[in-house]
């Protein structure tokens, strides 16, 4: 946003005085007297309306009675150019605001205009003088806060005044060294009857005998309590290494196991490679007997008595010849395949759902809930305990401190009766030199022997006085050690009192968390509840529920796997049973005893039949041939064998069988391996280390008995404690009863029941301002830390390096210097301070600058700089003034250099 006209109707010395053209970097040049701050004061007034008659800040009206205001016209703004004009009306001035296109706009949307922040805050950021930058030592980090929420959330004023509100509330209930507020009085009230009260009980020596006796058992009672909860904690412990036995049985057992598990020395794909080597040495030896059979045949010579059959049925036996071969292929597959699903169904329950990676990462953000939510539960209810254990006993020592304490009216006057004793010898020596001073005056002026005597006469009575004033008073010194006394008392018993509020502040975050843990096992039980439904599981979750999963997991997968693998095996077993259809409808002259048996008698007919049809010259090429392919199948058929024999070595096998039950055990060990890792991760290893220490789940158990056998005999004597408590206390109420005694207790605890209430109060409004303090504080993670950074390049440039860093240390601003030396703003040059207090300016425009673009106004700011400060103040002035206009009065002429004669502008 930018100023381009300034319009004065009339506003203190200036009457219609009219400021055009101001530019993006403007210097406003006067003299004193000249009406420059008045110009400053007017663009206030405008934005952000008239003072009124109650603020301290001047209201600037004419002295010769005519109209008062004028008008801004502003660029850049979201509603484009528009003229803000504010003339006297009401006690901060009646606005109107006119738009480019015509319209006209009332005051209240002059926050759309200029954005959401007051006149404290722009005056504080964007408009100063040399007053505002020499205030930098007293910046706290509450005032660096306050303007970044001021500008930075809609509603801020009423965070802020309400905060305000609550403050003074805490103040008018209760100030540590106060006497009005509400709760200092009531204490005062407290400690009168409480004083009155204990001295009546101590008139009764069977009373005192009685609360001795009681507070010794109260002693006994606290020690076992104690006890009580150091069992209750090993309790706890035993019960968790309980719920974790199984786990651990299971992993040691695996351990065990995986201890002689030497490196897999089974080939990688072994079953694949042994089942091909199988399929190629089948292949061998099917060409090895066709070969033999060729050459048997082409030997023999013999005539062929079944020419007819071959002849017909050619094609297809030729068909079943050539397809025998993945017949047998086929053959030892389906037997693989239905060996494997065997295995998996052996043991496998049927399960209504598949298992999927989506289930295992379910299951295991359950266990991971149940963990943490057990040591949750343990750690708040042992924190809880011990912090309401701390509040019994410093209640108790309130207690005993406030028996022995004076009340305020009491302290005070002791208090004064020894500031008083210190004071009367001074004053009766001056009345004595006095007296004796008058006398002699008398003699010089009268000179006469009734003068003589008179003076005679006042000297006896001014040695008289001042023998009376070296006479010591007698003023006992066990009075002002009692004081002194009384002195450390108040402050230990106010001490106890901070205490107690903390405690009592601890005890309400830890019920509260015990609440959101709660929470958390309520939905843990809920998703667990919901993972039995959808694994249709038809039990209740217990502690036992994960061996349940991880066995309807290991069902599941068997399965799943059994699935697979019959429907690989059923395209198989349709092609095995269409070719022995096929075979089977051919009417073959012989009835052999199986399939291969029939095979060969048609491989061995077919290839009669067919060299019979051959001429007798190329029987002998044949033969040749036979032989040489013979020959190279029996060396093929070695070479197949001998790998098969080193793929049974490489596995320490001796039979393709025991080859796959050492395939089987590789993918079981396998398995291990993988359920070894998850319980692993679900036992950490101090929980391995505290449950090897027992040797079966009973001695847990026994141990657990002996501590609850233990635990229940403190609980008897603590019942009994109980009774004795309850007898001394009838006995005790039934010697506090009587006319005088009875009206002071119940004078003292309706009183103490007063104060109680009033601190409920106090407590509760205390709450309920931290809650706003931490509130307005989190709008503002963001903003603190980026202002100091910005705040510490700015000023290390205009300090040329000589300091790196700006911060907040003890809730104070302080800078570095470059040779790591810290500072606090008082301790700085007066230049220095102001080049500190417009770095941070600069940095909060910067942070705030998305949401509120306005121009910086400068009133003589920079008086103290030498020529090399003012040098960089000005280069860091010309860079700004692309993201803000810059408004610059000055009276000194030394600075019109940095600026173009369009730029100057002379009263």
């Amino acid at each position: 946003m930018r100023i381009t006209s300034i319009d004065i109707v009339g506003y203190g010395k200036w009457s219609d005085a009219h400021f055009n053209h101001i530019s993006d970097f403007q210097v406003i040049f006067g003299e004193n007297e000249a009406g420059k701050s008045t110009i400053m004061a007017f663009i206030h007034s405008i934005l952000f309306g008239f003072p009124t008659r109650q603020q301290s800040i001047p209201r600037m009206e004419p002295k010769n009675g005519g109209p008062y205001g004028g008008r801004l016209t502003l660029e850049d703004t979201p509603m484009g150019k528009v003229i803000v004009e504010r003339l006297k009306g009401k006690a901060t001035g009646d606005v109107r605001i006119y738009y480019g296109d015509g319209q006209v706009a009332g005051e209240e949307k002059l926050t759309e205009i200029i954005g959401e922040i007051d006149r404290n805050t722009f005056e504080a950021i964007f408009s100063f003088d040399i007053h505002g930058l020499q205030n930098i030592h007293q910046w706290k980090k509450k005032e660096f806060e306050r303007y970044l929420l001021a500008t930075g959330t809609t509603g801020s004023d009423a965070l802020l005044k309400t905060a305000e509100i609550l403050q003074k509330k805490l103040e008018a209930l209760f100030k540590p060294s106060g006497r009005n507020p509400a709760i200092n009085q009531q204490l005062k009230k407290v400690k009168d009857s409480q004083l009155a009260f204990q001295e009546a009980k101590k008139q009764n020596a069977k009373y005192e005998l009685l609360l001795v006796g009681k507070e010794e058992e109260r002693a006994r009672q606290t020690e076992l309590q104690e006890e009580k909860t150091a069992i209750r904690v090993e309790l706890d412990t035993l019960n968790t290494l309980l719920d974790l036995w199984p786990i651990y049985q299971e992993w040691k057992a695996l351990s065990e196991k995986a201890v002689p598990l030497t490196e897999a020395t089974f080939p990688p794909d072994g079953i694949i490679r042994l089942e091909h080597l199988q399929l190629r040495e089948k292949e061998w030896q099917n060409q090895l007997i066709q070969l033999e059979e060729r050459q048997k045949n082409l030997i023999n010579k013999n005539n062929f008595e079944h020419t007819a059959f071959f002849a017909e049925n050619e094609a297809e036996i030729t068909y079943l010849i050539e397809t025998y071969g993945a017949y047998n292929e086929r053959e030892l597959q389906q037997k693989s395949l239905e060996k494997e699903i065997k295995y998996y169904q052996t043991d496998a329950k049927q399960t209504p759902m598949k298992w999927t990676k989506e289930l295992d990462q379910k299951v295991l953000r359950i266990k991971e809930l149940e963990q943490i939510n057990k040591q949750q539960q343990h750690d708040i209810q042992l924190e809880l305990k011990l912090t309401q254990e701390s509040e019994e006993k410093l209640q108790q020592k309130i207690d005993k401190i406030e028996t022995n304490m004076w009340d305020n009216k009491r302290f005070q006057q002791e208090k004064e009766k020894i500031n008083s004793k210190e004071k009367t010898p001074v004053t009766k020596s001056i009345v004595a030199v006095g007296i004796f001073l008058v006398a002699l005056v008398v003699l010089v002026i009268f000179q006469s022997i009734w003068s003589v005597a008179v003076v005679f006469l006042v000297a006896l009575i001014s040695v008289y006085l001042l023998v009376l004033t070296k006479t010591p008073a007698p003023s006992s010194n066990q009075q002002i050690l009692a004081f002194l006394e009384q002195q450390k008392i108040r402050q230990e018993w106010q001490q106890l009192l901070s205490e107690m509020d903390i405690i009592a502040s601890q005890i309400a975050q830890l019920e509260e968390r015990q609440s959101r843990i709660n929470k958390s096992q309520y939905d843990y039980q809920s998703e667990l509840n919901h993972l039995f439904d959808t694994l249709a599981i038809n039990e209740l979750p217990d502690e036992n529920w994960e061996a349940i999963v991880q066995t309807y997991k290991e069902h599941s997968e068997k399965n799943q796997l059994a699935a697979e693998l019959t429907l690989k095996l059923e395209p198989l077993a349709e092609k095995q049973h269409s070719y022995q259809l096929r075979l089977e409808k051919l009417d073959a002259p012989i009835e052999p005893t199986n399939i291969e048996e029939k095979i060969s008698f048609l491989r061995q007919g077919l290839l009669y039949y067919r060299n019979n049809l051959t001429e007798n010259a190329k029987l002998a090429e044949k033969m040749e041939q036979v032989t040489m392919q013979l020959n190279l199948v029996k060396q093929d058929l070695l070479l197949v064998k001998k790998e098969k024999a080193d793929l049974l070595e490489q596995a320490k096998v001796n039979n393709e069988d025991e080859f796959r039950v050492a395939a089987m055990r590789v993918k079981q060990e396998q398995q291990w391996r993988e359920r070894l890792i998850l319980l692993e991760a679900q036992l950490e290893p101090d929980k391995r280390l505290a449950l090897s220490q027992f040797s079966a789940q009973e001695v847990i158990k026994e141990k657990e008995l002996q501590l609850e056998e233990k635990l229940r005999k403190i609980e008897l004597e603590q019942e009994n404690i109980h009774a004795s408590l309850a007898a001394k206390n009838h006995e005790i109420a039934t010697l506090e009863e009587g006319g005088t005694f009875a009206a002071l207790m119940q004078d003292f605890y309706s009183e103490k029941s007063k104060l109680q209430q009033m601190t409920r109060e106090w407590t509760e409004t205390k709450l309920a301002l931290q809650i706003l303090q931490e509130t307005m504080r989190s709008l503002q993670e963001g903003k603190l830390p980026k202002t100091l950074a910005l705040a510490t390049d700015y000023f290390n440039h205009l300090t040329n390096g000589n300091y790196t860093k700006v911060y907040l240390q003890e809730n104070r601003i302080q800078v570095e210097s470059k040779d790591v030396v810290s500072f606090f703003p008082e301790e700085l040059s007066q230049a220095t301070k102001e080049q500190l207090y417009l770095a941070i300016r600069f940095a909060l425009i910067d942070v705030i600058h998305k949401d509120f673009p306005l121009p910086i106004i400068i009133d003589d700011g920079f008086v103290h700089f030498d020529s090399a400060r003012m040098v960089q103040m000005m280069q860091l002035l010309q860079k700004r003034k692309s993201t803000n206009q810059v408004i610059f009065f000055t009276c000194h002429q030394e600075t019109r250099k940095y600026f173009s004669s369009e730029d100057i502008r002379v009263l």
